[in-house]
């Protein structure tokens, strides 16, 4: 795990980790867009409030149209009206225009302005600042232009910066939003009290009053609350919270169990080895925040090139305005050449394209990911897909959809009534081999020996009476290699295994492997075929994992922990990660890209930035494509909007350009960029396949025994 920062609080939006300490007291917030996300949704609760101020981004949608309406109708030819008509005509809409804009500088202009102004404030400008000035300097030579009544108008560029720049703040921060609900619902895992055994007896006591050297007692059902190691008893445990691996594991006094991990068969006694709030789970928990809160190279990327060429624009629009004064001898017609040519720096400057030449292509192929149920909620991290050359897998739940009956060896005495005993038995369990055994009897259509008696070992097996009165036993190996007299037959390391004995002779052993999905295969080629080094990361045993990464042409690392994979993406980078489950979650909100499977856990799906719906991996390919073909169209849009204003904003300085041509030519670079953008949601997508969530992702995970 990365190491610990010093920490400044959470936003009092998002939850997320604050990067510096609060300028002031009152609410606190990590960006802009949780800013005036928190004020929309009406943070402190109050229900009317929140509904009032939940319209405002749709009202100033609404008047931003009708800006556009009374625009096209200035744009429009006079023909076939008298010009005093015409004059009023023309004017009358110039007012309308004005009218219009007014609400929309005032709800959504309010909270940009501030935000530059903060910006100036901590000496940090950024493309807030720029923008901020962009719109200020449209709004007032338009509002200049109607109380002179001569020169053109341009609010329509005010009001569409600002919706543009809103609505796209508005998304990130809901997205932030939504990973920190998540995290919230994963600490619900923990109990809120525990069992501690105490010399009198056992005793009621919150989690938070846990100390470490507690025994505390842990029940069948029962999630273990913190870290700790088990002091007496015997259990197979769920550790797919922290490990992702499906089959449980026996776990025994003295041995090492995990926060979060679910008590299957037998009650434990743990003595608390770490702190309540410290555990492994509270630790998976702090690196998904960690990871989630941290910025993007392409907002450092954005920031720093916002720290120079909002400097540079300063000084080109007060060279101009100097310039052109001292030629005029500061005359007033001077002064009056000055400031039009300033004027006309700015709005040449105005960043409409370059603020709209990543989000519109964006929200073009967000929109075309969207038909193939895709969910894109990290625009940028679906960017950084198509440079990424590495693509991490998780085993259980995303290249497998569990475990099935692979070989049953069965001493020839018993022959083919193996499966029927055993699946007689294995209706005592919940467990997954359990339940594999029963799916294999089910599809072999064998039925059920008669078994009474069932009673389940913890962490051993399930025993019962056949109709002869002899006992059968089904479980693990710790526990046939006390029943039996005879040494157990060796079986491959990659894979699970169980045993059945009756009295105590061993007459069958019932191998398992896990099932691949069958798209898994074909994705992988498509994506090897791309030039990416595609990797399976697990925390199984290094050999169950070798052998699905070898069927699937790729190379495995295991076992690893949460924190393993997380080190493990980083080291990789610029790396995805492929999961669904809880385990995965740091890796996702770490990596450059994180892709969850839409079935799998809440948490997964909202600290990764990219989201299958269909469960599908066959989606992956066909999305790295649009990725890359998506990142091509931002680079050429942003080096067509850099090249706009390294051309005009010259030619505005000089005088060349009017302020009215410079609006003319920034509205044709916009629309440049914004029609090269919307060629990339012409691809047709594939027809919508609803997630079944019980054959995307297997049997599922029981209590039983191992």
């Amino acid at each position: 795990m990365a190491p610990r920062t010093e920490s400044w609080g959470g936003c009092d939006y998002c939850g997320l980790p604050l990067a510096a300490p609060a300028a002031a007291a009152g609410p606190r917030y990590c960006c802009f867009g949780c800013r005036f996300a928190a004020s929309i949704t009406a943070a402190d609760g109050d229900t009317g409030e929140s509904r009032w101020m939940m319209t405002r981004l749709g009202v100033a949608v609404f008047f931003t149209m009708n800006v556009m309406v009374f625009t096209m109708l200035l744009w429009s030819e006079r023909g076939g009206l008298a010009e005093p008509t015409a004059t009023a005509f023309y004017g009358l809409a110039r007012h309308a225009c004005l009218l219009f804009t007014a609400p929309v500088m005032v709800l959504l202009g309010g909270p940009l302005f501030r935000e530059a102004g903060r910006e100036l404030i901590r000496r940090r400008p950024s493309l807030n600042l720029l923008l901020a000035l962009g719109v200020a300097a449209a709004f007032l030579l338009s509002v200049q232009a109607v109380v002179m009544d001569r020169g053109h108008v341009y609010f329509e560029v005010s009001c569409m910066v600002l919706v543009a720049v809103t609505l796209g703040k508005w998304l990130e921060a809901s997205g932030k939003l939504r990973t920190t609900e998540a995290l919230r619902e994963l600490r619900t895992l923990l109990p809120d009290h525990v069992r501690r055994v105490a010399a009198a007896g056992e005793e009621i006591i919150p989690l938070a009053n846990a100390r470490v050297g507690d025994r505390l007692r842990v029940l069948p059902g029962e999630r273990i609350p913190t870290d700790g190691r088990i002091s007496a008893g015997r259990s197979a445990i769920d550790e797919r919270t922290v490990t992702g691996e499906a089959v449980p594991v026996v776990r025994e006094s003295g041995d090492p169990v995990a926060s979060g991990t679910e008590v299957i068969d037998g009650p434990l006694v743990v003595e608390v080895t770490a702190a309540a709030g410290a555990g492994t789970l509270e630790r998976l928990i702090d690196a998904v925040a960690s990871a989630a809160a941290a910025g993007t190279r392409d907002q450092r990327l954005a920031e720093r090139a916002a720290a120079w060429f909002l400097p540079c624009v300063v000084v080109a629009a007060a060279a101009a305005f100097v310039a052109h004064a001292w030629r005029a001898g500061w005359s007033k017609e001077g002064v009056a050449a000055g400031t039009m040519a300033a004027i006309a720096v700015v709005v040449v400057s105005c960043p409409c394209a370059l603020g709209l030449a990543t989000p519109m292509a964006l929200w073009a192929a967000v929109g075309l990911a969207a038909r193939r149920q895709v969910l894109v909620r990290d625009a940028d991290a679906f960017v950084r897909l198509g440079r990424t050359g590495t693509l991490c897998f998780d085993k259980t739940g995303t290249l497998t959809t569990g475990l099935a009956v692979r070989d049953l060896h069965s001493d020839s005495d018993i022959g083919d009534d193996l499966l029927g005993i055993a699946a007689a038995l294995a209706r005592g369990s919940t467990h997954v081999l359990s339940r594999a055994i029963e799916a294999e009897a089910g599809r072999r259509g064998v039925a059920p020996a008669a078994v009474a008696d069932l009673r389940v070992i913890a962490g051993r097996g399930i025993e019962g009476r056949l109709a002869d009165g002899r006992i059968a036993r089904l479980g693990s190996d710790a526990w046939m290699a006390t029943v039996v007299a005879d040494e157990l037959p060796a079986v491959a390391a990659d894979r699970a295994i169980c045993r059945l004995a009756i009295e105590h002779r061993l007459v069958g052993t019932i191998a398992f492997d896990e099932s691949i999905r069958r798209e898994a295969a074909a994705a992988i080629a498509a994506l090897t075929a791309e030039g990416i080094d595609a990797w399976l990361l697990s925390g199984d045993r290094a050999a169950r994992a070798a052998a699905v990464a070898e069927r699937l042409g790729i190379r495995s690392a295991a076992p690893l922990l949460p924190d393993e994979k997380l080190a493990f993406v980083r080291a990789h980078a610029p790396a995805a990660m492929v999961g669904d489950g809880i385990n995965d979650a740091p890796a996702l909100a770490a990596a450059d890209v994180g892709v969850a499977l839409g079935c799998g856990a809440d948490v997964s799906r909202w600290t990764a930035g990219i989201c299958l719906l269909r469960d599908d991996l066959g989606d992956l390919p066909w999305l790295v494509s649009l990725a890359r073909r998506t990142a091509r169209t931002i680079r050429w849009n942003l080096v067509w909007a850099f090249a706009y204003n390294a051309a005009c904003i010259p030619l505005s300085a000089t005088g060349i350009v009017h302020p009215a041509v410079a609006a003319a030519a920034m509205v044709a670079s916009s629309l440049f960029v914004v029609s090269g953008s919307l060629a990339l949601a012409r691809e047709p997508a594939a027809a919508a396949v609803p997630c079944d969530p019980v054959t995307a992702r297997g049997t599922g995970l029981g209590r039983a025994v191992a």
